[in-house]
């Protein structure tokens, strides 16, 4: 048949190939080269993308030398650069060197991050903080708006709008910005003189007291750093009094807080003013010329209150008397061997006139030298003193001694037990002994108040 016929020279051999497939032959190198090299090309932006990010954090400008649009790197740069010319209170401390055309290209580096990335906060704030320096203060609220509706931890701005609220006299949200400063971060001292200028002011102290009503985490630690932004010192105790009421009274420690401020100031007349008025009404009570004279309720820690630091080798405790427990005394455990005796106080604040301090004790006290109370001015001269007690006393025994407060320089008054050593060979005491009753009176009146 026609069909099976073959020429004899292709008989056993393959038919040759077709032009097209010759054509295909000689192009295959071509497409791997092209191939291996799109690939090489693919793999080169995915290292140096991939790279650049991971240095966008560690090391910005190599994430820039790697790719010059990296937003992260460009928005780290741009902040370092700005950034560092501001000192740690926000004032500037080298400007001259961001000159107009300079924050001109930092504002198209930011505008560029952004276009790539329109998420991160600092961006905005960023582009704030150059509005600002060139002079816009209505485009710079406008970029920290924008940070912070994107992330109240944009602290930065937070602040800038803080204080922007304050210069405008719109206290309620100088308040806002100043709770979100106090907690989302560290940053009390920024905070702290807007807020005590507003303490200080009667038409913005509302927004403080709505604040502080609210119990906020950062509230204890706000009366105890206020002090040294105050004028009047008398801001601290309207807030104080406004709390009283409140779901959230004052605290013990915010209330020390406070009297440790006064204090530091003199003002001891103020503070013992102030202390009454947060006293409990079984507290007031107990509120004569000396104050829980009788040990029956815990220290409070404040300074009208009996106060003792830690000691070396002694014991101070509000302890139930031996023969009534239901009764409380003043235990002092001494030894055996050298004491550091931290002093037992009480401030109190007497007018001027002669009084009487009265007491019982009970122990034993064995050295060469004994403890003593005394009476003395605050910050001045000692104006009475005890009779040393050292020696055996198995039954209570009655105790007092005089002293005179005089007309100047003697406006507050510390009462204290102390050890009367001289030296250190004078610490070595051993004993225990027991103090209860102690009151003070005039020295006219039969009995104490």
């Amino acid at each position: 048949m026609l069909k099976d016929w073959v020429p004899h020279d292709y008989a056993g051999m393959e038919p040759p190939p077709s032009p097209r497939e010759r054509v295909g032959v000689r192009l295959k190198p071509i497409r791997l080269t092209v191939f291996a090299f799109l690939a090489l090309a693919l793999c080169w932006l995915i290292i140096v993308h991939s790279v650049a990010a991971f240095l966008a954090t560690t090391a910005p400008r190599s994430a820039l030398f790697l790719n010059s649009n990296e937003a992260r790197s460009l928005v780290t740069v741009a902040d370092a650069e700005i950034n560092s010319s501001e000192d740690r209170n926000g004032n500037t401390a080298d400007r001259p060197r961001l000159t107009p055309q300079r924050l001109t290209i930092l504002r198209r580096q930011i505008q560029s991050a952004v276009a790539n990335d329109p998420l991160p906060s600092k961006a905005y704030r960023l582009l704030g903080q150059i509005a600002e320096l060139q002079g816009s203060a209505q485009e710079a609220e406008k970029f920290m708006l924008a940070a912070t509706r994107h992330s109240l931890d944009e602290s930065l701005a937070v602040d800038w709008l803080m204080r922007r609220n304050f210069e405008r006299k719109n206290y309620a949200g100088a308040a806002f910005y100043a709770d979100v400063l106090l907690r989302s971060t560290s940053r009390m001292s920024s905070a702290m003189p807007i807020l005590a200028h507003m303490a200080e002011d009667k038409f913005a102290k509302q927004e403080v007291e709505r604040l502080l009503s609210a119990n906020p985490r950062w509230r204890p630690s706000f009366f105890n750093a206020l002090g040294p932004y105050l004028t009047d010192a008398r801001a601290p105790f309207h807030l104080l009094l406004n709390l009283k009421d409140s779901k959230a009274p004052p605290t013990r420690k915010e209330l020390n807080a406070y009297q440790t401020f006064l204090f530091s100031h003199k003002l001891y007349e103020l503070g013992y003013y102030v202390w009454l008025q947060f006293l409990a009404p079984e507290e007031f009570e107990s509120a004569g010329f000396l104050f829980n004279g009788d040990f029956e309720m815990r220290p409070s820690g404040a300074p009208f209150d009996w106060q003792w630091p830690a000691g070396g080798n002694v014991v101070v405790n509000f302890a139930p008397r031996p023969e009534n427990p239901r009764a409380h005394a003043l235990l002092i455990e001494l030894g055996p061997g050298r004491v550091e005796f931290p002093r037992v106080t009480q401030a109190v604040v007497l007018a001027p006139g002669s009084y009487l301090l009265k007491g019982s004790l009970m122990g034993e006290v064995a050295g060469p030298r004994g403890l003593q109370w005394s009476v003395k001015c605050m910050g001045g001269s000692t104006i009475g003193t005890s009779e040393m007690v050292r020696g055996s006393f198995p039954n209570w025994r009655a105790f007092e001694f005089p002293f005179v407060v005089p007309e100047a320089g003697c406006s507050a008054q510390m009462v204290q037990l102390s050890l009367a050593a001289r030296s250190p060979s004078e610490q070595l005491v051993n004993g225990e002994i027991w103090f209860d009753k102690i009151s003070i009176s005039r020295a006219n009146e039969s009995t104490p108040n």
